[in-house]
């Protein structure tokens, strides 16, 4: 990794240098045409990144250029800007990379390239790429920057809700993007921007639970304050807290967070069953973490459909050998052959400990004598 101290520092990782390696190499076949495409690349991307981080700049925040795997990035920090300022900032970079594009074409108009091979290929590979690589970056998908100007401008116009409109519609263009590129058989391109679309897709699906109050300066003080009485072990405070807070959100993130938060007090107080009825109604909002916990619940609980309930979408969402076995359990106690010998065997391979002794608990009696069970046994020991 190699970083360039300064005002806006600069740091390459080496996944970038082979990333620009490999295009050069696919795009020339040649040592020279590698070295000029890489060359051209390294200082396009430099100038776009430098249009971001130097409008940030002029705007009172630090930045900090990082070329890794697939580009650019540059991450600000300082005060909070203006949604007209936010757009400049993204702004500017594809138009740094325009600018490039008017600089060296007009260059080439005074230079006898028949004279300059070299530098005929260097700047047909500069008008290519700062030409079609940043209008491909000003397409409405994110994470491109057409996408971030999309973004600004939609959640300037509805607020929170033009978030989620950018991304359905980063959604549409990039799953259209892809099929385009899939017919034109450029197929590194399509894979692309179907990663766009699911990348878009995922993000969408984090932030369904977000509501326009859960911003609000109050609400977030009030969690900050019970998250800090939990931290002390004032459980009870933090309790109080947490149920105002559910109470004056009714919906949204931090009343899903207030939640979450209330069972595991509750749990942790030996409530099981209050425990587990604040948290069954969420069970399609709450996090991956306490979707495990819920089952956990159901399980201690002897819910056992709700144990194979929750514990087959939590492991589909993250396998986790004891997720699994808990369905295996589960399973067994409703004499369920074949899925509690399923599940078990999915806990195995995932590795959980002791399992020729865990095997060993009256759960499994009804299921222990039967073919399936011992079969995996058998390849077990």
């Amino acid at each position: 990794m190699i970083k360039i101290p300064g005002k806006i520092p600069v740091i390459i990782h080496p996944l970038f240098w082979f990333l620009i390696l490999a295009i050069g190499w696919m795009n020339s076949a040649t040592i020279t045409g590698t070295l000029i495409w890489s060359s051209v690349i390294l200082f396009s991307v430099l100038i776009h990144e430098y249009g971001h981080a130097l409008t940030a700049v002029a705007f009172g925040q630090t930045a900090e250029i990082n070329l890794v795997g697939l580009g650019g990035l540059t991450t600000r920090k300082g005060p909070s800007i203006k949604a007209w300022q936010e757009f400049l900032v993204i702004l500017n970079g594809p138009l740094a990379g325009l600018l490039l594009f008017v600089l060296v074409y007009k260059f080439s108009s005074f230079v006898n390239l028949h004279q300059r091979p070299l530098l005929a290929d260097a700047i047909e590979v500069a008008i290519y790429v700062n030409l079609f690589w940043t209008l491909l970056n000003l397409l409405p998908i994110l994470p491109l920057d057409g996408g971030h100007l999309m973004r600004v401008l939609l959640e300037g116009a509805f607020g929170f809700n033009g978030i989620k409109f950018s991304l359905y519609i980063s959604i549409f263009v990039a799953v259209l993007g892809s099929l385009l590129f899939f017919f034109l058989q450029s197929f590194l391109a399509g894979a692309l921007f179907l990663m766009f679309a699911f990348e878009s897709y995922r993000t969408l699906s984090e932030i369904r639970n977000v509501m326009p109050h859960d911003s609000a300066a109050h609400l977030q003080e009030l969690l900050q304050d019970a998250q800090e009485d939990l931290k002390a072990g004032k459980n009870n405070e933090a309790l109080a807290k947490f149920f105002l807070l559910r109470e004056q959100t009714k919906e949204g993130l931090l009343f899903v967070v207030a939640t979450q938060n209330i069972a595991r007090i509750l749990a942790q107080q030996g409530h099981l069953k209050q425990a587990y009825d604040w948290l069954l109604p969420l069970e399609k909002q709450i996090s991956q973490e306490y979707l495990r916990f819920l089952q956990q619940l159901a399980y201690r609980l002897e819910e056992w459909e709700k144990t194979v309930d929750i514990g087959t979408r939590a492991y589909q969402n993250d396998p986790r050998a004891q997720t699994a076995f808990l369905n295996a359990v589960a399973c067994a106690v409703m004499g369920q052959v074949k899925p509690a010998v399923g599940w078990l065997r999915c806990s195995l391979q995932m590795g959980l400990p002791n399992f020729s002794e865990v095997v060993q608990a009256r759960e499994f009696d009804s299921i222990r004598h039967s073919k399936e069970f011992e079969d995996l046994m058998k390849g077990a020991s």
